[in-house]
C-alpha cells in the first residue's frame, strides 16, 4: 500500500512580523496508516514545517504562532502536492480544534467552521466549468460575502475582505468596519479602508443624508419628483443609467430579477437617464422590460440629476430607506441582490 501522509498546512496572508502571539491546539483522529501530520506555511512552500506523530490513530499539535497567522488548512495528500482540493480549514484562533481526518470534519469556533464551509465551497466552485449562463465564480463570491458578513465579531473578514472590498459597496464596507470591529487596525485592511474612504469621496453625498429632491419628465413628458416615492414608507432604489452605456444595460437583468423578488415586500425603483435621445430611452425600457418609473431630462452629462448627486460614472445606483436616507449606493451585480436579501430576506 502506497504511503498516506496528511498534511496540516498553515495559510498565511502576510509575512508581517508580530510581536504578540496566538497558541494554536490542533487536535484529532487519522486513519491507521498514517503515520506523521505535518504542519507549515503554504506560503513558504520550501519550508516543510512541524511533523507531528499519529499515534493509535490520534494525533495533537500545539504551538504558539504570530498573530498575524490566521489560518489553517488540513491537506489529506503529500505535503509537496499542495492539493487544497482535499483540505480541511480552522482559522488559527485560541479554540482548540478537532479535525476528524476520517470523516472529513472540523469542530471548533464559530469562525473555524465558517471558514471551513466557506473554503471547501469556494474551491468546489473553482471547479466547476464556466457556461454562457452559469458563472461559478459568483456563487464562491457569494459564499465569501456570506461569511464576512455572518461573522463580524471575528477574524474571517481579514482573510476575504481584502479579495472582495472592490465589488462591495460602500454601504457593506461601513458595516464591515464598525467602531470596534476586532479587525479594524489589522495591516491587511488599510487598503481596503483607503478604497472604502476613495468610494465616499466620489459623491456629493454620505451615507445617512436624506436624499435631494428633483423633478423630471417620465417618457411620455409628465413631470415627476422623487419625493412622489421616496420617504413614504418604502425603499427606493434610484438607478442612474443610459440605453447607450453597455456596462449598463448589462447589470440589467439583475436589477430586473431584485425588483421581481422585492417589489412585493416594500421597493420601488426609479431609473434616471443620461440620455439625449428619447426614442432610444424608451425602446431599451421596452427591450429590456425595465416595468418601474423611468425619468429624464434628456441632458446626457449635464442632467440635473448627475450634477446634484454627483454621479461621474454609469451604471449607479443609490438605495434609500422607508424615511428617505441614503442607506448605500454603487451596488453591481449580486452585491444588490445580498444587500436587499439583508433587508427583506427571501422568507420574509
Amino acid at each position: 500500500m502506497r504511503k498516506q501522509i496528511i498534511s496540516v498546512v498553515l495559510l498565511t496572508f502576510m509575512g508581517l512580523a508580530a510581536q504578540a502571539q496566538t497558541k494554536v491546539k490542533l487536535y484529532g483522529v487519522a486513519s491507521p496508516n498514517v503515520k506523521f501530520v505535518y504542519v507549515a506555511s503554504l506560503t513558504d512552500r520550501e519550508n516543510k514545517g512541524d511533523s507531528v506523530p499519529v499515534t493509535d490513530g490520534k494525533w495533537k499539535f500545539e504551538k504558539e504562532f504570530p498573530s498575524d497567522v490566521l489560518t489553517l488548512g488540513v491537506i489529506s495528500d503529500d505535503f509537496s502536492e499542495m492539493n487544497l482540493q482535499n483540505a480541511m480549514f480552522a482559522m488559527a484562533d485560541t479554540v482548540p480544534t478537532e479535525i476528524d481526518l476520517i470523516n472529513h470534519t472540523v469542530k471548533g469556533s464559530k469562525g473555524t467552521e465558517t471558514f471551513n464551509t466557506t473554503m471547501k465551497g469556494v474551491l468546489e466552485c473553482m471547479n466547476k466549468p464556466i457556461t454562457a449562463t452559469y458563472d461559478s465564480r459568483d456563487d464562491a463570491v457569494k459564499l465569501m460575502y456570506s461569511a464576512v458578513m455572518d461573522n463580524l465579531d471575528s477574524m474571517v473578514p481579514v482573510v476575504f475582505v481584502p479579495m472582495l472590498s472592490q465589488g462591495l459597496s460602500s454601504g457593506a464596507l461601513h458595516k464591515i468596519f464598525y467602531t470596534g470591529a476586532p479587525y479594524e487596525n489589522h495591516p491587511l485592511m488599510a487598503p481596503v479602508k483607503e478604497h472604502m474612504k476613495s468610494l465616499d469621496a466620489k459623491k456629493n453625498f454620505a451615507l445617512g443624508d436624506k436624499f435631494t429632491d428633483l423633478t423630471l419628465n417620465d417618457v411620455d413628458g409628465k413631470s415627476h419628483s422623487l419625493s412622489e416615492w421616496c420617504g413614504k414608507g418604502r425603499y427606493v432604489l434610484i438607478d442612474f443609467w443610459a440605453s447607450w452605456c453597455a456596462p449598463c444595460r448589462a447589470e440589467m437583468p439583475t436589477v430586473v430579477e431584485c425588483y421581481k423578488k422585492y417589489h412585493d415586500k416594500g421597493l420601488d425603483i426609479i431609473g434616471i437617464s443620461f440620455d439625449v435621445d428619447k426614442d432610444a430611452w424608451k425602446n431599451a425600457i421596452d427591450q429590456m422590460g425595465l416595468s418601474w418609473i423611468h425619468l429624464s431630462d434628456l441632458a446626457s452629462w449635464k442632467s440635473v440629476a448627475a450634477t446634484t448627486y454627483g454621479i461621474k460614472s454609469i451604471p449607479s445606483c443609490i438605495l434609500l430607506d422607508k424615511n428617505g436616507y441614503i442607506i448605500d449606493f454603487d451596488m453591481r451585480g449580486n452585491v444588490l441582490d445580498w444587500r436587499l436579501k439583508e433587508i427583506f430576506g427571501e422568507n420574509k
